[in-house]
């Protein structure tokens, strides 16, 4: 079973991915912050992919991706970007830095984001 950690602020978009995720057979875990997300990881077993708000509180999502690409995690976590930033210096930015994969999130349902998400981390739905 993977395991996810969904990095989002608004509870309601939130509660949504955790749904969507778990109905696929993921583990969910949660943070709303980027300072918890590399707490979480940092204590958790096993995290197979981060879907990581570029926009959250106390530390913003490209400060997580450059603190999980320094080489004191797991560099086979992979990092999905679902922002409503949509300017190409923002995409940019995230792939410099080591994000694997960029959602416009008004441009992708919940459900079309864990099909992708399936497809990044090589995991076969039926």
């Amino acid at each position: 079973m993977p395991t996810i950690l969904i990095v989002e602020d608004e509870p309601m978009i939130s509660d949504i991915y955790q749904k969507k995720f778990r109905d696929q057979g993921f583990e969910v875990l949660s943070a709303t912050a980027g300072d918890q997300v590399l707490e979480m990881v940092r204590k958790q077993k096993k995290v197979d992919v981060i879907l990581l708000d570029l926009l959250i509180p106390k530390m913003d999502g490209f400060e997580v991706i450059r603190n999980l690409r320094n080489g004191r995690y797991d560099p086979k976590i992979k990092i999905v970007v679902s922002s409503n930033l949509n300017q190409l210096k923002d995409m940019d930015k995230a792939f410099a830095l080591g994000a694997d994969s960029f959602f416009i999130k008004a441009h992708f349902t919940p459900s079309q984001v864990v099909r992708e998400v399936n497809k990044i981390i090589g995991n076969i739905v039926i």
